[in-house]
């Protein structure tokens, strides 16, 4: 096999099994590699624990958060069955270079993963991507088993890779968007071009996951751009996509949603756009396309409140919308505006019960411990919390993340720090243990909120 590409294990790690059978970024990546001649295979890492799949915002957060002391301690075990079945898949495959993609909190893992495959085989060429790799490429390259960072859109630099090492000539100082080493130094090459046509793409080649059993994950991904037009501190999307929205045309996305009918066995198509609803044009004539196609698929998304009003919001019931993914963050006004949300509590107030009252599903994602917060702008978001109507809370504790605005090169322990860790403490106005009392208060309001999600569904 040529390559190898391996989404590291992280929440199976922490003991919660995956809704999903693979990333986004995997499979198009896979597609686009073997679309030109490379023969290529995805490994999912999630789906090599035998935890039973679970639904994304159902389980149990808490355990959840508690669960980085668990991901440490498999961190440090040689001999726990997800290193053991990786390192099989290794071998089995034999691929001459291994790819890995993976987010700041996945590090450890993805050095494991790392690991391992040159155990394997030291002449194993590993190269790594995704979020952290493309804002920490020389932190990346300092793991002794990671040879070469792909910064940002990894089709044209990873392609230009395969070729060179399959070759027998890695000319990597002619390869853009990388970082390598060299002779004990770190260099880093100018940025790659972006793909200005995302519908000259292949579609994703969920085919290529060597370990997933379609029947049981039935849930798929679809994007339908790259890039994500808001600015929100915390997050990294548009700085990652080089502050610009490249957007696939209607009758391709409409395409690859057939195609996925007709192959698969699907439950729910998550639409995973860093903001799918912001295009007030685009999403009206894609709710039309999925009604005139009669489509017998459900659809979910990512969205905002100011995007949203009751005649969209009616379309997209129509159209069988089914599920909207919300980032809430605070029910404090001042913390809104400092994150550059650009929305308001009344907007959140209003849009939440026009959801609320047609009957699509939402969840409602909360951040907790930001840097500026006080105490009362956490009561005022725990107020909102009860206030407001939902199906589901997503509760997160505020890590600081490479790319984003709130990161200022912090030195943080990415094997106690995590998502929903409760290691988490980058504020400066609460002590630690207050924040964690305030965040076990969040998760009370929402657990008592999915039971009553459940018990009326």
């Amino acid at each position: 096999m040529d390559i190898l590409l391996i989404e590291p294990p992280y929440k199976a790690l922490k003991g919660i099994g995956s809704e999903y059978g693979y990333s986004i970024s995997t499979v198009n990546l896979a597609a686009y590699l073997q679309n030109n001649g490379i023969d290529t295979a995805i490994l999912s890492g999630n789906l090599l624990s035998d935890l039973p799949s679970q639904a994304s915002f159902s389980f149990d957060v808490r355990k959840y958060a508690e669960g980085q002391k668990r991901y440490k301690e498999i961190l440090a075990d040689d001999t726990h069955s997800i290193w053991r079945k990786l390192s099989e898949t290794i071998q089995n495959c034999r691929p001459k270079i291994v790819g890995i993609t993976y987010l700041t909190p996945m590090m450890h893992s993805a050095q494991k993963v790392a690991a391992l495959a040159k155990e394997i085989d030291e002449n194993i060429i590993v190269i790594a991507g995704g979020h952290h790799p493309t804002f920490c490429p020389e932190e990346t390259l300092e793991s002794p088993n990671i040879d070469i960072a792909v910064r940002g859109e990894g089709e044209i630099p990873l392609l230009k890779l395969c070729n060179a090492f399959l070759s027998g000539n890695p000319d990597l100082e002619n390869i853009p968007g990388i970082h390598f080493k060299e002779n004990g130094n770190i260099i880093g090459n100018a940025d790659s071009d972006m793909i200005t046509d995302l519908d000259s793409l292949p579609f994703p080649a969920r085919e290529l996951v060597l370990n997933c059993d379609y029947s049981r994950y039935r849930l798929h991904y679809v994007i339908t751009a790259r890039g994500c037009p808001y600015n929100c501190t915390f997050c990294s999307d548009k700085k990652l996509w080089k502050e610009k929205v490249r957007r696939r045309s209607l009758k391709n996305v409409m395409g690859e949603i057939k195609q996925l009918s007709r192959n698969y066995d699907v439950k729910y198509v998550d639409i995973v756009d860093g903001t799918f609803t912001y295009d007030r044009r685009y999403l009206t004539e894609f709710c039309n396309a999925m009604i005139q196609e009669e489509l017998d698929v459900k659809w979910r998304c990512s969205a905002r409140y100011d995007n949203l009003d009751q005649e969209i919001i009616d379309l997209m019931k129509r159209s069988n919308c089914s599920g909207l993914y919300l980032g809430l963050e605070s029910g404090s006004q001042k913390i809104l505006n400092s994150i550059d949300k650009k929305t308001t509590v009344d907007d959140i107030i209003k849009t939440s019960e026009i959801i609320h009252q047609s009957g699509i599903t939402s969840v409602t994602a909360i951040l907790m411990g930001l840097p500026q917060e006080d105490a009362q702008d956490i009561e005022d978001t725990l107020t909102l919390m009860s206030r407001i109507k939902t199906s589901i809370f997503d509760i997160n504790n505020f890590v600081p993340l490479p790319g984003t605005p709130l990161y200022d090169g912090q030195n943080v322990d990415w094997k106690k720090v995590g998502f929903k860790s409760f290691e988490n403490y980058f504020t400066n106005n609460i002590s630690k243990e207050a924040l964690g009392g305030y965040i076990n208060r969040a998760y009370e309001i929402a657990q008592k909120t999915l039971e009553n999600f459940i018990a009326t569904s």
